[in-house]
Formats: C-alpha cells, structure tokens, sequence
C-alpha cells in the first residue's frame, strides 16, 4: 500500500477582509465534511467555560465541545452550518444561573450525617452554528450535570458521595425546560432551533471523561428529553470487550505489531460511542526518542494496520516523543489508505 509523506506547515492567509465583512471565512478544523468548519473571525465563548466550585470531577471542556458537536450534527449540517463558540449566555449570567438561588437551588441531602446543600449543575456549555453569510441557524445549550456530590470529612480532606439517577432525573427533565424559557426570554433567540443536551459527569480520578445521555430539541417554551448515551471508551475495556469485539482485536493487533518495532512503545487508544455505535477512533502512541528511519518505519506499521479497522470510521493517530508531537497519521473512514504527516524538520 502506497503511503502518502508529507511535511507540515500550516499557514493561514488573509487577504481582503473588511473589518465589518459579514462573509464567514472557511477555517479547517478536521480533514473532511464530518467535521465543522469555523466562523471566521473566531470568537471565544463569552462565558470563559464557566464552572462553579468545589467540583472534584476532571472538567473535560474539549471533551464536552467535541460531545455536544457531534450531537448538533444531526440538526446542523457539517456541510453547509459554521461553528462558533457561544455569544449569548455571559460569565455573569452563568454565576448568577448556577448559584444556589437560581438552576441550583436544592433541597439539602445528609451524607454520613452531613448537611449538604447539592450543586448538580457544575456549568452550562454553549454552541452557536451559523449559516454561510454569518446568520445565527441555531444554539446547542449542554447542561453539565455532577451526580458525585462533595463533602468536607472530619479530617479536613473532600470525599464525595453518588447521587442515584432515579433521583437526578426529575431535576435533568426540569432544570433543562428552566434553561429553555430563559434562552427563549433573549430576543435574538426566541424563534432559532434550540437543540438540549445533558452531559453526565465521570466520578472523580477517572481517566475518561463523561458522556451525553438526554437531549431533545426545544419548542417555544419547553423540551421533551429523549435518552441517548454518547461517551467515550477505552479500546481495552471490558465495555469494547463486550459491545466491539472486532475493534478490541484491531486495536490488540495494532498493539502488538507497534511493539515489535520496540517493547517500549506505550499505545492508548479511545473512540466516543454513539448508542454503542463507534463514531471516531484516536491513538496516541508514547515513542521515545527515534530516528527519522525508525519514525517512518513506525509510521508504516501503523499505516498498515489501520487497514484492519473499520472502513466507516476515521481514526486519528498522534505519535509522541516526550512532550512533542513528532508524526500524525489520518484515515477516512471512507478510504483504506492512511496519510501520514511528519511534524518535524
């Protein structure tokens, strides 16, 4: 199989841009039409990733961006909708939003005969797409839900304790029909599509991030909820295991053929889930320190084993060297070759 070399520079060039021009300028952020593509100039979002405190949960914000895009693909289309960060909800408003007087206020629980009064919403994730000529088409709003409440023990240090869904779920069906009247009370958003999502939060100290398990989309005033259970997983897991036996052996097989080139090697992989349904692959393998002959000759391997996986899915590799990134391997799902970039002179 032929392999495609290539070295990287990337360079974004501007030319003939007014400082009022409404015209959406194309900026790449994948490889093909799965992905989204910028509106240009970009904008970060408004309310900085507002999250409120004493939350023990690893904060996964490029893990809930990329979440929440792939569910707004069903409603705006990669082909013809332009992402933006979020532009109508501010930091203010998400402090004044998820304070114990707002979105969280809850009736105190006792864990191990402490009074706590629960935060369930540790922060409300905001996407707007636009159509090409800069026209709002539409807002994702993600509610970021924390069942593993925190409490101070006797010792000093914080422990945390599970709140069951059976209990949350209410709260999910009517803080998500909360948020939709406050989004409907902004003039600018009273008539666009409006899709909801809610997105689980992991326990503490976990590797993996969480995943979105309701979503609907808003009508004028409220939003029916519909479950769903989009997460990532580990290609090692007992859950691929069971539910992707194929890809389990693909990904053991990559294993085994990289660690030929070197025992040392360390490869991690994990692909986000949709309905127990793979929808993209990423591996990152830990080199060492190579030469450019034993890099090409890694990449090659890689290339070739990346045949065995799914044809319907892409797959990233990043190859590691320490802290830097020095080769990136794409696959189309569409297509049995691998192109392969190296990423330094």
């Amino acid at each position: 199989m032929k392999k495609l070399l290539v070295v990287i520079m990337v360079m974004l060039i501007i030319t003939g841009c007014k400082k009022n021009e409404d015209i959406v300028q194309k900026i790449e952020i994948e490889f093909d039409n799965d992905y989204y593509q910028v509106a240009s100039p970009y904008k970060p979002s408004i309310s900085g990733n507002y999250v409120v405190n004493n939350v023990l949960n690893n904060y996964d914000v490029n893990d809930i961006e990329n979440s929440f895009m792939m569910l707004s693909s069903n409603y705006f289309k990669t082909t013809n909708s332009f992402y933006q960060a979020g532009q109508y909800l501010t930091r203010d408003e998400l402090k004044e939003l998820l304070s114990d007087n707002n979105l969280n206020n809850n009736e105190e629980i006792i864990i191990n005969d402490i009074k706590i009064k629960p935060i369930y919403i540790s922060s409300i994730h905001e996407q707007n797409y636009l159509t090409p000529n800069g026209n709002l088409k539409g807002v994702t709003i993600g509610l970021i839900i924390n069942p593993y409440q925190a409490y101070k023990t006797i010792y000093g240090s914080y422990n945390y304790e599970i709140v069951e869904m059976e209990t949350l779920e209410p709260l999910i069906y009517e803080k998500a029909n909360d948020i939709v009247k406050y989004i409907r009370a902004k003039e600018e958003l009273k008539e666009v599509k409006l899709l909801i999502g809610v997105y689980i939060q992991n326990r503490p100290n976990s590797m993996l991030p969480g995943g979105i398990k309701y979503f609907g989309l808003a009508d004028k005033e409220e939003v029916k909820l519909t479950k769903v259970n989009l997460e990532s997983q580990y290609f090692n897991s007992k859950y691929v295991l069971n539910n992707d036996i194929n890809l389990y052996n693909a990904f053991s097989n990559l294993e085994k053929q990289i660690k030929k080139v070197n025992d040392t090697i360390n490869v991690s992989g994990k692909g986000l889930y949709y309905n127990d349904q793979i929808q993209n692959i990423e591996i990152t393998v830990y080199s060492g320190i190579f030469s450019r002959g034993k890099l090409l000759y890694l990449c090659n391997v890689i290339s070739d084993e990346l045949a065995h996986f799914d044809n319907q899915v892409n797959i990233k590799v990043i190859i590691k060297s320490g802290n830097a990134k020095v080769a990136f391997i794409h696959k189309k799902g569409s297509s049995l070759k691998s192109n392969v970039y190296i990423l330094e002179g």
